[in-house]
């Protein structure tokens, strides 16, 4: 069945930067996922350019031309068609996916810093809460500042950016406390789906469970109008629901 968002999600999404679809996956195909992914883990599956891990590697998997094949599935999931392509107002296009095995307890950010004009869909794949790495997100922040890459340099005649001199994660921090939002902790149930806007500011949790996994998998998406892409000096790869592959060119 595919998401229905109601007018109160939406409602949220634009007054708060995120909103939370309810059980959008059952709890068999997320169990399934889960086996899978370990089975690469240990190599017990194989998947060419996906090597078996040292048993205490548990870093996350970051997908962006090479995708792998289950991932994918998920990411060009029919059920998040809908919802994506309300939230984004324009066609979605996949462009990175990440498969976390357990908390990441990254600082504060803003996924379209890293991929711009973006929003996610980050899906639990088990319960998330405080014992294992609940996102923090800073409430409303998508409407503030957008930091960007160009921020951080000089211009051609030599000016510099506003946070020029400035480590980026120490300005995210900044621009938090400039801010002067609130920051919540989002808990989710196995199967529930979060829609993040590309600006909101937001982290990883601390990890309260020694030893705790909390199986979880972001989908990027920007619209299909974006057009081109900045920064990289190769094209980036983009994907529609359709599966049709496409590249976007660099300035």
């Amino acid at each position: 069945m595919d998401i229905q968002l109601t007018s109160v999600q939406k409602e949220a999404y634009e007054r708060d930067g995120y909103t939370i679809a309810k059980g959008a996956f059952g709890p068999e195909e997320c169990d399934r996922f889960i086996e899978y992914m370990m089975d690469l883990h240990a190599g017990r599956k194989t998947v060419e350019g996906y090597p078996p891990r040292e048993p205490d590697d548990w870093r996350r998997t970051h997908n962006r031309s090479l995708h792998e094949p289950v991932g994918l599935e998920w990411m060009l999931d029919t059920r998040l068609y809908e919802p994506l392509q309300t939230l984004l107002g324009d066609e979605p296009d996949a462009v990175q996916s990440m498969y976390f095995y357990v908390g990441s307890e990254q600082r504060r950010h803003q996924d379209a810093y890293h991929l711009p004009g973006c929003m996610s869909a980050w899906i639990a794949l088990q319960e998330v809460g405080a014992w294992n790495g609940s996102i923090h997100v800073q409430v409303g922040s998508h409407k503030g500042q957008l930091i960007d890459k160009k921020d951080f340099r000089t211009d051609e005649e030599g000016n510099p950016g506003a946070w020029h001199g400035w480590e980026h994660e120490d300005a995210f921090d900044a621009l938090f406390e400039r801010n002067g939002l609130p920051e919540v902790a989002v808990e989710a149930s196995k199967g529930d789906v979060v829609f993040f806007h590309g600006r909101l500011i937001h982290r990883g949790g601390p990890i309260l469970e020694q030893g705790a996994f909390r199986h979880s998998f972001a989908c990027h998406y920007i619209p299909q109008s974006f057009n081109p892409w900045p920064y990289e000096a190769l094209p980036r790869l983009r994907i529609s629901f359709d599966r049709v592959c496409r590249f976007t060119p660099t300035h």
